[in-house]
């Protein structure tokens, strides 16, 4: 707590006693919405996890956000298109009209541009990779007489369809064991890893709906993000006149080459205030909460469906006949489902288009970024036959808020998950709403 408050107080002195250059802030703002680098915000397993006294692990189930990865194909033909910005850039801090710092131009002069960023759509990063293979060392290192010599009954590996699903789960698995383990191949018929792809109610009403990203337009209408996109503008000093989807762009080249691996943040990211970066990162926040947490009946129903898989696979293992580890790899979409189905980072009320609570739960940024992971470790103690408790954990850090001290009960843990199972998909037979 004392080095926390240090590291504020430096920040503040920072910024009071200079110019904001970001090549040398102590302090920059990491927070990138569901591009936020895992490695920038994660907690650690090995140190995070719950030792019980008198209990033993005997299975572990996750669900895991695949790593980071090359923006799609429309994303990444506005950031191509917004790297003619950076020769305005250079013009008008020549001409004494960007308020930039040198060494942020210079950065910027010297940056390297990467073209599988933009010919490789949705391709696994070097560091998307390094992520999940992360993930998967340190649970070995956590949890190491549960994880070593794995036989093939013993364990469960699938991706959802994808290029960079398959890279991240093999990642994975290579940060669990150096002998080769067995990968299920995705589904592509109905899937607990992303069941709303089948689900023609869901794609018309949400996922293909107008309505559903309108919050997120409307507050690019606001006076917050007018008055950002004015500082962002002045701070260029450019000529170029910027649109939202041009700052779109920058924000994204921004967040796409900043490394949490290596600790170090894009020079794109210079174009930015930390009120610019937080204001853009409410634009996402508004996309996540309206089509895949709260703002959708349909998202809690989804995670329901997937957390039936925890339940059964605890309650198999519990029998005595179950695996001790289960791992998925999936969507940021599927990630928020889950936070919704079981209640968490819910807010009194629903995130406004017109104004940002700064102090929200619901944050995009937590909850779904590159490599998002939601595990759940069973314990089996030694106080009875049936004396289990279950520990729940969010980006390797214990989740305190779906039980007391982040312990549940078995009676809690099935308490909550059971009535689950009476979860289905009908409502996706119903014809969708013209």
């Amino acid at each position: 707590m004392k080095l926390l408050s240090s590291l504020i107080t430096l920040c503040t002195i920072q910024s009071v006693i200079s110019s904001y250059c970001f090549w040398n802030t102590g302090c920059p703002y990491k927070y990138f919405s569901n591009k936020t680098p895992y490695n920038s915000v994660r907690g650690d397993i090995r140190d995070s996890a719950i030792k019980l006294t008198g209990c033993e692990p005997v299975s572990i189930w996750s669900l895991i956000r695949h790593g980071q990865r090359n923006p799609g194909t429309e994303f990444g033909i506005h950031m191509k298109a917004a790297l003619v910005i950076s020769d305005y850039l250079k013009s008008a801090y020549e001409k004494g009209d960007s308020s930039l710092c040198a060494q942020d131009i210079e950065n910027l002069r010297n940056w390297p541009i990467n073209k599988d960023l933009f010919d490789k759509p949705f391709q696994l990063t070097k560091e998307g990779f390094l992520e999940s293979e992360g993930i998967g060392r340190r649970l070995k290192q956590a949890f190491p007489k549960l994880l070593e010599n794995l036989e093939s009954n013993e364990y469960l590996f699938r991706p959802a369809p994808g290029p960079w699903m398959a890279e991240s789960v093999n990642g994975f698995v290579q940060g669990i064991s150096s002998k080769p383990l067995t990968i299920e191949s995705p589904r592509t018929d109905f899937d607990i890893l992303s069941p709303y792809d089948n689900c023609p109610k869901y794609l018309k009403e949400v996922k293909t709906n107008p309505e559903t990203y309108a919050p997120s337009m409307k507050y690019q209408t606001s006076s917050e993000y007018l008055v950002s996109k004015d500082r962002i503008q002045r701070r260029l000093g450019i000529d170029y006149p910027l649109t939202p989807t041009n700052i779109t762009a920058l924000y994204d080249l921004c967040r796409y080459t900043s490394s949490g691996i290596t600790n170090t943040f894009s020079p794109w990211c210079a174009l930015f205030t930390t009120e610019d970066l937080k204001v853009m990162e409410y634009v996402a926040d508004l996309r996540h909460y309206y089509k895949s947490g709260y703002g959708t009946p349909m998202s809690e129903l989804f995670g329901q469906i997937t957390l039936t898989d925890l339940l059964k696979s605890f309650q198999e293992a519990k029998s005595g006949k179950g695996r001790k580890i289960t791992a998925y790899i999936s969507h940021a979409t599927m990630m928020d489902m889950l936070h919704t189905a079981l209640k968490l980072f819910k807010d009194d009320a629903p995130l406004s288009s017109s104004k940002r609570k700064p102090d929200r739960k619901w944050r995009s940024s937590k909850l779904a970024i590159f490599s998002a992971n939601l595990m759940a470790v069973l314990n089996k103690c030694n106080k009875g036959p049936d004396d289990y408790n279950v520990v729940f954990y969010l980006n390797e850090e214990p989740l305190q808020a779906i039980c007391k001290e982040g312990v549940c009960t078995w009676k809690e843990f099935e308490d909550k998950l059971t009535p689950f199972l009476n979860t289905n998909t009908e409502f996706c037979n119903v014809e969708p709403s013209s």
